[in-house]
């Protein structure tokens, strides 16, 4: 019962099972009166027969009494070799519908039976088919229910019972019961139901294997990737919602592919930044051990190296550590409402003499009156990060502008851009990614591009404070970052709502 297929392909014999014993009831509560209205159709037709017997009885040259009447239409029943033709009975009713004195002919005595029903017609001199038959219930003390039917008399019948006022002649049958209903129909619902029954096997051993087929595939695909098969694909077959799951474990594993290729490209960028500083650490400090070095100058040379590449080292390790707890929520950004105008005059006065020593012209243009909440350090370590690319790629006689404006409202939209040589479309997919750099790894001063973590913080900075980041660039025409930041009322309303 734990296997899926399992439980569906029960599933489906069980509703097939219930829908055939509820399919089987209705009909036995229904087969009843079509049963009686089968027997009603018959016994008008045997109905019409005996009454042209009648007549054509009567029409000899001694025509026979009452009795002898009955009995010779009763001989012309059962001549007709039908399985009910000995149940069938014959008798002779006045108006009120009680049979008369000696007016039957049947296998049980029907002296005091009393016709429910009778709806007795005018004799006619007509052909006998003008009398139609109507139908009626015999009613028999001590035995079932009898169908029957009543035809009206002619003058020459009723003339063979005189003095009995005698109207209709009936012909009845007993009714089937419903035992012998099911008796009768049991055979033929049993073989049907079998039927059906073989056909829910095959039909729900498809459908269940429609649907566990391809769940199946997915568990054992879901088994491979645990074991370390990254490269495993289903294809998306069966249900609507099989074939969404198989798309969505496709897409999972294909991130956790590219996860796996981010994790080992960044273990192996990451050592690579830091074998190099250690490498120097190492051999000068083994050159100062091992007495290679002995010179005053030297081992203060030495000591200069070493302290670079330690500091260097420190910085990478602290910006790594700053870009995992950023990642993992683990530093809170402080909420201060903040104008924007103030914060570009603060970043320009941190790099104003460099972009005049770079003879780069710096432009601020920031809106007035636009407030924004956030971390004032944070963003400021965004905005420097920017302005650091931005300066370092513009040749000397380009622009350097730092922008704002509103975006819609709630949003304002920050830009930093630059006239230097752009960066081409195949890098500019991956500048957020931690330690990516572009082939051309250094800036208009020669100097290097850094580690290639300050873009991946300053994303996840922006992210925290509910803004977007992005990068255009235009071959020889330079590049432009931008990123969004909500407002200071946006902000106050999103807290009051929650």
């Amino acid at each position: 019962m734990g296997s899926l297929q399992v439980r569906l392909f029960l599933t489906y014999l069980i509703i097939i099972v219930v829908t055939l014993g509820l399919a089987a009831l209705t009909l036995y509560l229904q087969v009843g009166g079509y049963r009686d209205s089968l027997s009603y159709n018959s016994l008008e037709d045997l109905g019409r027969l005996v009454d042209l017997q009648a007549e054509t009885a009567m029409e000899g040259s001694e025509p026979p009494t009452g009795t002898d009447l009955l009995l010779n239409l009763r001989n012309f029943v059962n001549s007709s070799n039908s399985p009910t033709d000995e149940e069938t009975s014959l008798a002779v009713v006045d108006t009120a519908g009680r049979v008369v004195a000696g007016g039957w002919a049947s296998s049980v005595a029907l002296d005091e039976a009393v016709v429910d029903d009778l709806k007795s017609g005018d004799a006619t001199t007509g052909p006998a088919g003008a009398r139609a038959p109507t139908r009626c219930r015999l009613e028999v003390p001590g035995r079932p229910r009898q169908l029957c039917v009543s035809i009206p008399l002619s003058e020459t019948v009723a003339a063979a019972f005189p003095g009995t006022g005698a109207t209709d002649l009936v012909v009845a049958e007993p009714a089937a019961d419903l035992t012998t209903v099911f008796g009768d129909l049991t055979p033929r619902l049993v073989f049907s139901g079998l039927i059906g029954v073989a056909a829910a096997l095959v039909l729900g051993f498809l459908l269940s294997q429609s649907v566990a087929a391809p769940l199946r595939n997915i568990a054992r695909a879901a088994r491979s990737v645990a074991r370390g098969s990254y490269r495993q694909r289903v294809p998306a077959t069966g249900p609507t919602e099989v074939r969404e799951l198989a798309a969505t474990f496709n897409r999972m594993t294909g991130e956790v592919q590219r996860s796996q290729q981010t994790l080992r490209d960044f273990l192996a960028n990451i050592s690579h930044e830091l074998k190099t500083p250690l490498t120097s650490i190492r051999g000068f400090s083994e050159a100062i051990q091992d007495g290679t070095i002995v010179d005053p100058e030297g081992i203060q040379r030495s000591a200069r190296v070493i302290s670079t590449e330690s500091s260097r080292v420190l910085r990478l390790v602290e910006e790594l550590l700053d870009l995992s707890r950023i990642e993992s929520g683990q530093v809170s950004m402080q909420q201060e409402e903040i104008e924007l105008r103030e914060l570009f005059e603060h970043v320009r006065e941190i790099f104003a003499l460099r972009a005049d020593e770079g003879s780069v012209n710096l432009e601020i243009a920031a809106a007035d009156g636009v407030h924004i909440r956030g971390d004032f350090d944070r963003l400021e370590q965004v905005l420097n990060n920017l302005l650091d690319n931005a300066l370092r790629h513009t040749p000397a006689g380009g622009t350097v502008r730092l922008a704002s404006h509103a975006l819609q409202p709630g949003v304002v939209q920050v830009t930093v851009s630059d006239t230097g040589r752009g960066i081409p479309p195949e890098d500019v997919l991956h500048l957020f990614e931690r330690f990516y750099r572009a082939k051309d790894n250094t800036g208009s001063d020669g100097r290097s591009k850094g580690y290639g973590l300050g873009l991946a913080i300053s994303r996840e900075i922006v992210r925290a404070h509910g803004g977007e980041i992005w990068a255009t660039s235009e071959a020889g025409r330079g590049t432009m970052f931008v990123f969004t930041l909500p407002t200071a009322i946006r902000a106050a309303r999103k807290r009051g709502s929650r």
